[in-house]
């Protein structure tokens, strides 16, 4: 009896070994963040309308959006209103978000939505962020927003693609970027005022 569990054992050892092996072979061919995508499926090409925004079943998002913009999501953490115009902050927010290591616009085409809704396309944008090993991607959509008196305020919302657990990556990511962006608006304010 011990024997066969014995045989069974290096069997099914020897059996995860292959696949782990095929799996690097792929890797090493196609890529990481396509082997996810044979995988598992392509990321999505969802139209982000934050004012339909609804929660996720999933834990693995966050979302920074002003008090009552998202109307049928809270926020995770609520956004700032900031002493620079809308295209200011358009300038500053790019310049912090693709310095990021891994992340690219996502130029996908999308379906087309209602354009009553939507902002004008240099005011919402859309970029892959992938982890540093494994390349998993996240889906990020930027939108900066109109506060009024010369004023902006931004919308980001970030979500993993596979999986139900981000272990705090999206939440992590703007943190850093909301950091970077309050230390350029204040140069921004201190060299304009």
């Amino acid at each position: 009896m011990i024997k066969i569990l014995v045989t069974g054992f290096k069997w099914l050892f020897g059996l995860l070994i292959a696949a782990a092996l095929a799996l690097a072979i792929v890797m090493a061919i196609i890529g990481r963040e396509n082997t996810w995508a044979v995988l598992f499926g392509a990321p999505p090409l969802d139209v982000v309308d934050f004012a339909t925004l609804e929660p996720r079943a999933t834990p693995n998002s966050f979302l920074l959006c002003p008090e009552n913009f998202c109307a049928k999501r809270p926020p995770d953490r609520a956004s700032s209103v900031y002493d620079v115009s809308q295209e200011q902050l358009v300038k500053i927010v790019r310049k912090v978000v693709e310095s990021t290591e891994g992340l690219r616009r996502d130029d996908r085409e999308r379906p087309k939505a209602d354009q009553s809704s939507q902002p004008p396309p240099a005011m919402q944008w859309d970029y892959v962020a992938t982890t540093r090993h494994m390349k998993f991607p996240d889906l990020i959509t930027i939108r900066i927003l109109e506060a009024g008196d010369g004023k902006s305020s931004l919308v980001i919302y970030s979500r993993a693609v596979y999986g139900r657990k981000d272990f705090g990556a999206n939440q992590n990511r703007i943190a850093a970027w909301i950091e970077a962006i309050e230390i350029a608006v204040a140069k921004q304010a201190s060299t304009s005022g």
